[in-house]
């Protein structure tokens, strides 16, 4: 017996009654509003003025093959090799001109005498063994993430006989779907090294080749076919921005100014040419249901048009069904032949009754997304081949339309919805994860949901194992690290037990596992066990065989990737450099053959260096960051709702970098934007997103307070402090650290507000952290060294000096001894400690005592100003009038007044205008005119 609990149960059972309910309003709405369609025109217009999609069609070959010579000679020499098998991928988004590529190549091998063979969907594995020429045979696989049958097609390749055989695969990003097809098929152990060689397809088409000359020719096409005159690229609306636009658009801007010449009324004012076309084809599609003898009004028509290219529309059956979702009462027969008749070629993923797949992506969008009610008349009791199309769809509406307001949310309620349709179906669930578009952190709950579902259908051990590692991310995802730690153990036990016995084929699987622990150790906390397991999964990947490479390299990016993170936490810095000049060769590899995939790992590699730079070389910090930066806006350009907190990342790191170096002012405008930024993300997931909200403001509360704005700054690291205490209450083991770096901000800030009681309580509660933290072994002795030093100049400000010193003398033990092993990194720290201790011990009365600390930070100052003048002469100047207060206390007036001249001439030189160095130069001014008149300061040591 099923074990169903009862709200449960009802909550099902209202989900599918208000489905019903509301497609069933719809339905009557519909009839209701039907009215006669205006007569259609008396002279029927051309064929590509009725179907004007068809003119983007790859298989028109409209336009002239242009600017892809480069990539096509590649093919041809890759195809025309000597190895009997050989397999490779091109990688593009949709409209950047894949299947025009492949068509242009079958033709080009097929005039050279091999036989090229176009991949139907559904029948991969047949359609290899059924075709065995005696000669050579490219076959050409088109949205190759989105075949099934792809690892049995794999198989056959790998038992085919013969001539040469090839096979081009063709994808809009080579994620997770390739990555399994590597321990999926029994094809890879004949494939040599180059065989995971991708062809990314970037834009422009080709370097020196402008968007103008692909326009000249397409409007010149496009007005030949539809036997008009060539109106000229001055009569395209040109698309923006222009230099590298996306090929489909600019064709369909092309085609528009064709279709007007051609009498075809074209929307004004639409500047997307692709939405401009969807325009054009409705009324097209209106006039011939008109023509069919059909009562549609452009809207149902569009809305047919819609659910066809959701749910697909191939053969009479689907048709009828499409249309009684959508418009139930219309004569079947005739709208299953009308809505067929739409279609140029047969339906797959890509072409559909819209035309080209970016067109019909745009009006699912469009249509479904602006409406509840047509939602759920696509989406109820779908078969389960109507459920996967609904996936496949989704998913591609996150890769595509992400720029698009709206598509992520309707791809996401069409992926809960297609759920309720399959249920536990497994080879739906693992379709779900294998093309979710992957980041470094991005899963929901949903993908929980599925997730648990997954691991509970799967069928076989790597099933299992798979559902296992995609639900153990997901947990870790959304913060449930309990629970994600003890799934993806789980899945690293399950991909053991399968690589025992076939190493080679599952160690990609296996070190994915492994790494993804490791990561979810980390975000625990667990430091020491994340080294652990990433090291095994860098070793793992470099006993791989040589023609491994190509497919173990991507896993080796990854375990790297997450290596040089652990490293940085714990404090080994030569460490973490040597691991990162061994990732970024492969990373910018990676990047060059499929760029959508890998730019967001460059990214945030780029990021996380700029932060170890920063605290130890900082003048090499802003090159680094500078690049994340460029590449995270290029991203979220591309796809805004995906890649906003890499740009946060990088944005935050670039400031802290300026920080580093004393450029403050230059902070503030990458740090207010990332602060936007990941409000916005931690309001849609506060479990993902909180942290890096607190991590920016603390940067920006630190900045404002050099800056001296200190109200604002104040309120910013509050609020971080508020946000990272309930985060410690919730994994003290990794948001401790965090929580008392801002507890120590806040306190500084307090004290240069002159309210040393509010900031004292802070600074002990960093102190008491930070001691526990290095009981426990953690790195992190700096931080409490600079904790330690704060600590005395709040109880000197209070007045407790006695109280003040000892602090202060255990961070200069602590500073000294990490000085030693990393000058350049703890140098500056030691000099602050130094001073610090100095003045302490003026305050206390040890004026004798306090000279050599004073004179000991001048000399580390001065060496350090010699290399840095920029990033060191405002500390230097600080010290130095520590020494003319400590030798006024002694009654020496002569060296008190040679190093007040010190003074005055170093704030010279860091006047630029700022309000805070003119002012610093004359509080220099004014101690040295004190100095000269009366041998006496008024006034306390600098701290």
């Amino acid at each position: 017996m099923l074990d169903v609990r009862p709200v449960d149960l009802l909550i099902v059972v209202v989900s599918e009654v208000s489905t019903r309910l509301t497609a069933a309003v719809r339905a009557a709405r519909t009839a209701a509003r039907r009215g006669p369609l205006a007569p259609a025109p008396d002279d029927p217009p051309r064929d590509y003025t009725r179907w004007p999609t068809a003119l983007l069609d790859p298989a028109e070959a409209v336009v002239p093959f242009l600017g892809r010579e480069r990539e096509l000679d590649e093919l041809r020499s890759w195809a025309e090799s000597p190895a009997p098998v050989s397999l490779r991928l091109v990688v593009a988004p949709s409209g950047f001109g894949k299947t025009r590529l492949a068509n242009e190549l079958g033709r080009r091998m097929g005039e050279s005498g091999w036989t090229v063979v176009h991949v139907p969907r559904g029948k991969e594995a047949a359609t290899i063994r059924a075709a065995r020429p005696s000669g050579d045979v490219l076959f050409v696989v088109d949205d190759a993430a989105t075949r099934f049958g792809l690892a049995a097609m794999c198989d056959a390749v790998a038992r085919s006989a013969g001539g040469r055989t090839r096979v081009l695969l063709l994808s809009r990003v080579a994620g997770e779907w390739l990555r399994r097809l590597r321990w999926g098929s029994v094809l890879w152990t004949q494939l040599e090294r180059a065989d995971a060689t991708q062809t990314a397809l970037d834009l422009p088409l080709a370097p020196g080749l402008p968007d103008l000359t692909v326009l000249e020719a397409a409007v010149a096409a496009f007005a030949e076919r539809l036997g008009v005159e060539d109106p000229g690229v001055a009569a395209v609306r040109l698309p923006e921005p222009v230099g590298g636009t996306r090929v489909a658009d600019l064709h369909a801007a092309a085609a528009l100014a064709a279709l007007e010449v051609a009498g075809v009324p074209v929307p004004a004012t639409e500047p997307d040419p692709v939405r401009g076309l969807l325009d054009v084809a409705a009324s097209s599609w209106a006039w011939s249901a008109s023509e069919a003898g059909l009562e549609l009004t452009i809207d149902e028509v569009q809305d047919v048009v819609a659910a066809a290219c959701l749910l697909g529309a191939d053969d009479v059956a689907s048709a009828r069904d499409v249309l009684r979702r959508v418009v139930p009462g219309l004569p079947g027969r005739a709208g299953a032949r009308w809505l067929l008749g739409l279609q140029g070629s047969m339906v797959e993923l890509g072409a559909s009754a819209a035309g080209h797949d970016r067109v019909g992506d745009l009006l699912v969008v469009e249509r479904l997304g602006g409406s509840v009610s047509l939602v759920g008349s696509c989406t109820w009791g779908l078969t389960r081949r109507a459920a996967l199309r609904v996936v496949r769809v989704a998913r591609r509406l996150e890769v595509e339309l992400s720029d698009t307001p709206g598509a992520a949310a309707l791809a996401g309620e069409l992926l809960r919805r297609a759920g309720d349709s399959y249920g536990d179906d497994a080879r739906a669930l693992r379709t779900a994860f294998l093309l979710k578009p992957r980041g470094i952190q991005d899963a929901s709950a949903d993908e929980v949901d599925r997730g648990e579902r997954a691991v509970a259908a799967a069928r076989d051990a790597v099933g299992r194992a798979e559902a296992l590692g995609d639900l153990g991310a997901a947990l870790r995802d959304v913060a449930r690290l309990p629970e994600a730690l003890e799934t993806l153990e789980s899945a690293v036990a399950a991909w053991r037990r399968i690589a025992a016995g076939d190493p080679d084929r599952y160690r990609t699987a296996l070190v994915g596992a492994i790494n993804a622990l490791g990561v979810g150790y980390w975000r625990a906390g667990r430091t020491r066990d994340a080294l652990a397991a990433e090291l095994e999964a860098v070793d793992l990947s470099r006993q791989a065989p040589e023609r491994d490479t190509g497919w173990v390299e991507a896993e080796l990016a990854r375990a790297l990737l997450s290596l040089t993170v652990t490293l940085g936490d714990l404090g080994s810095p030569q460490d973490e450099d040597a691991r990162f000049m061994e990732l970024l060769p492969i990373l910018r590899n990676l990047v060059e053959r499929d760029p959508r995939q890998w730019g967001v790992f460059l990214t945030t590699a780029l990021s996380n260096r700029a932060v170890t730079l920063t605290e130890s070389r900082p003048e090499e910090a802003p090159s680094f960051a500078l690049e994340a930066v460029d590449l995270g806006r290029r991203m979220v350009l591309h796809a805004p709702e995906r890649y906003r907190q890499e740009l946060g990342y990088a944005l935050t790191n670039l400031a802290n970098a300026y920080a580093a170096l004393g450029r403050d002012r230059e902070a503030i405008e990458p740090l207010v934007e990332a602060v936007g930024l990941r409000r916005e993300l931690a309001r849609e997931n506060p479990a993902a997103h909180t942290w890096t909200l607190a991590y920016s403001l603390a940067s920006l509360g630190a900045v404002r307070s050099k800056l001296g704005d200190l109200d604002e700054a104040i309120a910013l690291e509050r609020e971080a402090v508020l946000l990272r205490r309930r985060l410690a209450r919730e994994n003290p083991a990794r948001f401790r650290r965090m929580l008392a770096a801002s507890l120590s901000n806040l306190a500084v800030t307090h004290s240069r507000a002159g309210e040393p009681e509010e900031a004292l309580p802070l600074e002990q509660e960093a102190v008491a952290i930070r001691r526990g933290l290095a009981e426990e072994g953690q790195p992190g002795e700096e931080y409490l060294a600079r904790s330690l030093s704060n600590l005395g100049v709040l109880f000197s400000e209070l007045g407790r000096a006695a109280d003040a010193v000892a602090p202060t003398e255990e961070a200069v033990a602590q500073l000294r001894l990490l000085a030693v092993g990393d000058p350049d990194r703890f140098e500056p720290d030691l000099a602050d400690a130094l001073l610090n201790l100095g003045a302490a011990l003026i305050d206390a009365g040890r004026s004798e005592e306090g000279v050599e600390p004073t004179a000991e930070a001048v000399r580390v100052r001065r060496d350090l100003a010699r290399r840095s003048p920029d990033l060191h002469l405002p500390s230097l100047a600080a010290a130095l009038s520590n020494m003319v207060s400590v030798h006024l206390d002694l009654g020496m007036a002569d060296p008190a007044a040679e190093y007040a001249q010190e003074v005055v001439d170093v704030r010279r030189r860091l006047v630029d205008g700022s309000y805070a160095h003119e002012q610093d130069l004359l509080r220099a001014l004014d101690l040295q005119a004190r100095v000269r008149r009366s041998g006496m300061a008024d006034g306390r040591p600098v701290r």
